[in-house]
């Protein structure tokens, strides 16, 4: 991919600036929509491949847009034709049976880290029972993309892009209300992809 970049890139070298400032975010996002997060640096290295491929593309005016469309379309792509059951060692990092919590000088209780893991994987688990759409435009939403950008992303009008992002949220919400209940008055937050901000 160096050599397709080096190919594309510009006397001022703001293709390279740009693949360094995007490509992080699209790996990222990629790993929300993946039954296996570690396909997604395959995912967007094929994407960018072939983004650069085209050299009618302008991409520093036009490759956010498309990029986050094409990882879309190839993360849905990859999913409907790999179906995978969720394995339960996908719920522990390195074998330590522990979801990764945040470190501090203070040790945690143990019954709120438990309950921190519970939450964290009901939410995982949850986001991946929605329709593919709607997790899409879900993740954009909380990396903080606003609806006019998650449209011309996900190819669709912008107030479907509310819709998708709407109905993502209620379900959530439904689907863990005893849970964050729960959070919420032991003091926790909401995960920020229910957070219901506004444009």
């Amino acid at each position: 991919m160096a050599e397709r970049l080096r190919g594309r890139q510009q006397k001022d070298g703001s293709i390279e600036e740009w693949a360094a400032r995007i490509v992080p975010r699209a790996v990222a996002y990629a790993r929300t929509l993946l039954a296996r997060p570690s396909d997604a640096e395959d995912v967007v290295h094929d994407v960018l491949c072939r983004l650069f491929d085209h050299k009618e593309y302008d991409l520093i005016a036009n490759g956010d847009r498309l990029l986050f469309r094409s990882v879309t379309n190839a993360c849905i792509n990859r999913t409907t034709r790999r179906r995978e059951m969720l394995s339960l060692d996908n719920a522990f990092d390195d074998g330590t049976g522990w979801s990764v919590v945040l470190r501090s000088d203070r040790t945690p209780d143990p019954a709120d880290v438990a309950a921190a893991n519970e939450l964290h994987e009901a939410v995982k688990e949850e986001l991946a029972l929605l329709p593919d759409m709607q997790r899409a435009a879900l993740e954009l939403k909380a990396m903080a993309y606003s609806l006019n950008e998650i449209a011309h992303i996900l190819n669709v009008s912008s107030s479907n892009a509310g819709v998708l992002v709407h109905r993502a949220r209620k379900t959530l919400s439904e689907k863990l209300s005893s849970m964050l209940s729960t959070d919420i008055a032991a003091g926790g937050n909401r995960n920020s992809r229910l957070q219901g901000d506004t444009e």
